[in-house]
C-alpha cells in the first residue's frame, strides 16, 4: 500500500506527493500532450482554409502546413495544371502519400503521355490497373493502347474494360468499333458473355443498323433470354421484317417460339398456321409476326375473350385513309392463297371503306349487321413476305365512316 505522503524527490530535495509542485510535475506531459494537440488542430484548420481558396499560392500554403496530405498534393497539380504549369512534381507527391489512389496514377500517365514519355505512361496507367480493379483505369488503358495503335494490348484490355463496367457502355462499344470493323473479333475478344452487356451491345447494333453484326449477338442473347429480354429481341426481329429479310426474321421468330418466350407455335409457310395469332386469343404483340394494331384516339380497339375477337370503334374523325390492323405474313412464291375471316359491324354504311388488303388484292367494303364469313383469293407471285393490312379509306362522295366493326377467325390457306 502506497503511502499519500510518500516523498517525490525532485532534484535532491524529497517532495511529498499531495504537494502542488508534485502535482504540477505529473500533469505536465499531459498539459503537453493537449497543448501539442491543440497547436496540430490550429495548424491543420489553418492548411483546410487555405485549401479552399483554390489557388496554387493557398495550395501551396496548405502543403506546407499539412505536407502528409495526399488530397491536397493532387488538388494543388490540378490546379497547377489549369494554369499550365507542370503538374508532375505534386502528383509524384501524391502518388507518393497514398499509392492506392488510381486516380493520381492515371493523371501521371496521362501527363507522362502528353510529354511523349510512353514507357513512363504506360508504367503509371498500369499501376493504376493495378492497385484499382474498377472500371475507369481499364477503360483509361484501352483508350490509351487505342490512340498508341496498340492493337495486341488494346484486345487483351478490351474484355476486363467490359466486365467491370457499369451504366451506359456505348462508349466501349464505339471505341472497338473504331478500332475494326470485324465483329466477330469484337465479339470474341471484348464482349463478355454477361447477359446484360450483351443485351445493351445487342441495342447498340439496332441503334447503328449494324444488322449483319447483331445476328450472333441476337442468338447469344436469345439463349439465355427471358421475359425482360423478349421486346429487344423482337426489336432485331421487326429491323429484319422493315429490311426485308424475311427468311432470317422467321428464323429468329421461331427460335423465340420454341423458347417459350412468345405464345405461339413456330410460323410454317408451308404447313401454317397462318397467321399469327389469326383467332385473336392472345394480346398483340404489335411486333415481330404479331399484329399491330392501329394507335389513333379516333379508333378504339377491344378485344373480346368470349368468343375471341376484336372491336373496332370508328369515331368518323379518324384520317381518311389509315390502317386499323396489320401482320407480316411470310408466303411461298407463285402460290395462290385464300384469306378467310368472319366480321360483323354495327352503324356502317355499305360503302365504309373498311377492307383488307393484301399484296394487289382487296376485299369490297366490309358492311353486315350479322356475323359473315368472307374470304380473299389472292397470288404470292414472287413475294416472299406480305403485308395484310385491314384499312379504312374514305370512299369518293362519302363522309368518313363511324360505327363498329367486330373480327373474328382469321386464316390463310392454300387455294386449290
Amino acid at each position: 500500500m502506497v503511502r499519500s505522503d510518500a516523498p517525490v524527490y525532485y532534484g535532491r530535495e524529497a517532495v511529498k506527493e499531495n504537494h502542488p509542485l508534485a502535482r504540477a510535475l505529473c500533469a505536465a506531459p499531459a498539459i503537453a500532450g493537449l497543448a501539442c494537440a491543440a497547436w496540430w488542430s490550429v495548424r491543420l484548420a489553418c492548411a483546410d482554409l487555405a485549401s479552399r481558396a483554390n489557388t496554387v499560392e493557398s495550395l501551396a500554403r496548405a502543403v506546407a502546413l499539412d505536407p502528409g496530405n495526399a488530397a491536397y498534393r493532387a488538388w494543388q497539380a490540378e490546379l497547377e495544371e489549369h494554369e499550365g504549369r507542370d503538374p508532375t512534381p505534386a502528383l509524384t507527391a501524391a502518388a507518393a502519400l497514398n499509392p492506392r489512389d488510381s486516380a493520381v496514377w492515371i493523371r501521371l500517365g496521362l501527363q507522362a503521355e502528353l510529354q511523349g514519355d510512353y514507357p513512363r505512361a504506360e508504367r503509371h496507367l498500369l499501376e493504376a490497373a493495378r492497385v484499382d480493379r474498377l472500371s475507369t483505369p481499364r477503360a483509361t488503358l484501352l483508350h490509351y493502347y487505342f490512340r498508341r495503335g496498340d492493337w495486341e494490348r488494346f484486345w487483351h484490355w478490351s474484355r476486363p474494360a467490359f466486365e467491370m463496367s457499369y451504366g451506359d457502355r456505348t462508349p466501349l462499344f464505339q471505341l472497338c468499333w473504331r478500332a475494326t470493323e470485324d465483329a466477330a473479333l469484337i465479339l470474341g475478344r471484348a464482349i463478355p458473355p454477361q447477359p446484360e452487356i450483351l443485351a445493351q451491345y445487342l441495342r447498340f447494333l439496332l441503334d447503328q443498323g449494324r444488322l449483319d453484326a447483331a445476328a450472333a449477338v441476337a442468338q447469344a442473347v436469345s439463349s439465355k433470354a427471358g421475359p425482360a429480354e423478349t421486346p429487344l429481341l423482337l426489336a432485331y426481329c421487326d429491323r429484319l421484317l422493315e429490311q426485308g429479310q424475311a427468311a432470317p426474321a422467321l428464323e429468329f421468330w421461331n427460335t423465340l417460339c420454341d423458347r417459350k418466350l412468345l405464345p405461339y407455335p413456330p410460323l410454317d409457310p408451308q404447313n401454317g398456321p397462318l397467321p399469327t395469332n389469326g383467332d385473336f386469343s392472345a394480346s398483340p404483340l404489335r411486333q415481330g409476326f404479331d399484329w399491330r394494331v392501329a394507335a389513333l384516339p379516333e379508333v378504339s380497339i377491344v378485344r373480346l375473350d368470349s368468343p375471341p375477337a376484336l372491336k373496332f370503334t370508328l369515331s368518323g374523325k379518324q384520317p381518311e385513309r389509315c390502317d386499323l390492323l396489320w401482320q407480316y405474313i411470310p408466303l411461298l412464291p407463285r402460290r395462290s392463297y385464300r384469306l378467310r375471316f368472319r366480321y360483323r359491324t354495327a352503324g356502317l354504311a355499305p360503302d365504309s371503306g373498311i377492307r383488307w388488303r393484301l399484296i394487289d388484292a382487296a376485299t369490297p367494303p366490309l358492311a353486315s349487321e350479322d356475323w359473315r364469313d368472307a374470304e380473299l383469293l389472292f397470288p404470292s407471285r414472287d413475294a416472299r413476305l406480305a403485308r395484310l393490312a385491314l384499312s379504312v379509306e374514305r370512299e369518293p362522295g362519302s363522309t368518313r365512316p363511324e360505327g363498329s366493326l367486330w373480327l373474328a377467325g382469321v386464316k390463310i390457306e392454300f387455294a386449290p
